[in-house]
């Protein structure tokens, strides 16, 4: 059974952490073929008398160090910056479509925002705001029972914070759905380093979880938190899916350390 320890375990540790870039398809061929010529090497000097891990260092040493290995495969397939924009491409995709399945379930948390606390929490007609005639014939059109034009925009906007979030989320899904379709098939190169991503990641939701709360603790301090909570239901997922990402990312730049 194969240890951490071993050396040749190490060296391809180093190998993956990379030459994540390149896609998983190439990664996996060139660890397979790696690791198969290191242990063809390992197994014949231990057949001549050789302990295993004095083996393991002749044979990583006769192989070369990573570095070099990893420079020749850039070398050979000619990364170009093309392919580093397919790369970052593929990485906002997935990203974009992360962040829309987060915009849909922020829609869900507003739809409970508004069951549990009313529509006024969720939004409410700012102050001195002069609601048009021509629109309020609109929104009652929509909604016969509201007592008043201003009942009926509430209920209208409302509909409106869960509903396209809701829909923003299946778009979500769905690109989700296609990015991993396109990536078995092979049409869509691998992204950026995991590192690099999460990092992206970690930026925008924990700006998004910041500025939602600022504007819902704004509509708390002047209105009496009315129109508050579609904020709050944005900074509540935001800031989930910033430490979501975070743990990631400690975890991706132990990982890193780990093969240094």
């Amino acid at each position: 059974m194969k240890s951490p320890d071993d050396l040749i375990e190490q060296y391809l540790d180093e190998l993956v952490a990379q030459l994540t870039p390149l896609g998983p398809r190439r990664l996996r061929q060139v660890l397979a073929e790696t690791e198969a010529h290191l242990w063809d090497a390992v197994a014949e000097a231990v057949e001549r008398g050789m302990n295993e891990r004095d083996a393991q260092g002749q044979a990583i040493a006769r192989f070369g160090p990573s570095d070099a290995l990893v420079a020749a495969e850039y070398r050979s397939t000619s990364r170009s910056a093309l392919t580093v924009l397919r790369q970052a491409v593929s990485s906002l995709w997935l990203l974009g479509a992360i962040v829309a399945v987060a915009v849909g379930v922020s829609g869900l948390v507003a739809a409970l925002v508004r069951l549990v606390f009313g529509r006024t929490f969720l939004i409410d007609v700012a102050p001195n705001t002069v609601l048009l005639a021509r629109d309020c014939a609109r929104w009652l059109a929509g909604d016969p029972t509201a007592g008043s034009c201003r009942d009926a925009a509430i209920a209208d906007w409302a509909d409106e914070v869960v509903g396209y979030r809701v829909a923003v989320g299946v778009l979500g899904v769905l690109a989700l759905l296609a990015y991993r379709l396109l990536r078995r098939r092979g049409s869509l190169v691998g992204g950026l380093p995991r590192a690099v991503s999460d990092t992206v990641a970690v930026t925008g939701f924990a700006v998004g979880a910041v500025l939602t709360l600022v504007l819902g603790w704004s509509a708390v301090v002047t209105a009496g938190g009315h129109g508050s909570g579609q904020w709050f239901s944005a900074s509540i997922v935001a800031l989930i899916a910033a430490v979501i990402f975070t743990v990631r990312l400690v975890s991706d730049l132990r990982q890193a350390r780990a093969t240094d």
